[in-house]
């Protein structure tokens, strides 16, 4: 009898151990898909706004926008930009043509760095967030697609782009992330019980979206984040 009543016990902490697991999983899993798809959108965010850049000087450049990842990138790092600046002084009470027909002004085209001309658009951004432009995660794995049209207005043709960016992408190699290789033993147990299998959830995929900016059918840049 003494020997049932601790085996019951003993049962009992079993079942209790296991609710609490599968209470707290069901708390937790969303949580984490949540924290991590945030933290993921807001590093492709800011990707995005950089290749945003790029393209307006590209464009400005060349009246067209690039279509192909690799392209944009070694251009943001290694391309130029011809910019027209002002060699000389202006006199007081002179306009800038009388200064330009006088001589003592003239105008001079110049290249600077591609990378130069788009950071001046943001004062806050440094020369390794161009570094890997291409890659919607780190340094591999999926390139961003750019995909380029036109659109057809009174006077001429409209150059305009769209980047999606798929929700398979955002959430790529998620369980790496949740447990990389150089974790504890007691850790990859833990995330194994909670997290195994996270990315594939689709109760929880189902609240998520991708990612879009710029547009194929109208002359707009935004993001679906904006």
């Amino acid at each position: 009898m003494k020997a049932a009543k601790i085996l019951f016990r003993c049962l009992l902490v079993v079942i209790i151990l296991v609710l609490a697991v599968l209470v707290m999983r069901s708390i937790m899993r969303p949580e984490k898909f949540k924290s991590i798809y945030n933290e993921r959108c807001e590093l492709i965010k800011e990707k995005l706004i950089t290749i945003r850049d790029v393209q307006a000087v590209y464009k400005n450049e060349t009246k067209a926008y690039f279509a192909d990842a690799d392209s944009l990138a070694d251009y943001a790092t290694n391309g130029t930009v011809s910019i027209i600046k002002n060699v000389g002084d202006i006199p007081e009470g002179m306009t800038e043509q009388d200064a330009l027909k006088a001589g003592l002004l003239r105008k001079e085209t110049v290249n600077i760095s591609a990378m130069e001309k788009v950071m001046e658009t943001d004062a806050t951004r440094k020369p390794e967030n161009f570094h890997n432009l291409q890659y919607v995660l780190g340094n591999s794995g999926s390139k961003f697609n750019i995909q380029t049209g036109s659109i057809a207005s009174k006077t001429y043709e409209i150059p305009v782009y769209m980047i999606v960016v798929p929700l398979d992408d955002i959430l790529a190699d998620m369980d790496k992330a949740i447990t990389p290789e150089n974790s504890s033993p007691i850790k990859k147990l833990v995330n194994k019980i909670f997290y195994s299998g996270l990315s594939e959830e689709t109760q929880y995929r189902s609240q998520y979206k991708d990612m879009i900016m710029g547009s194929l059918t109208e002359a707009n840049t935004s993001g679906n984040w904006e």
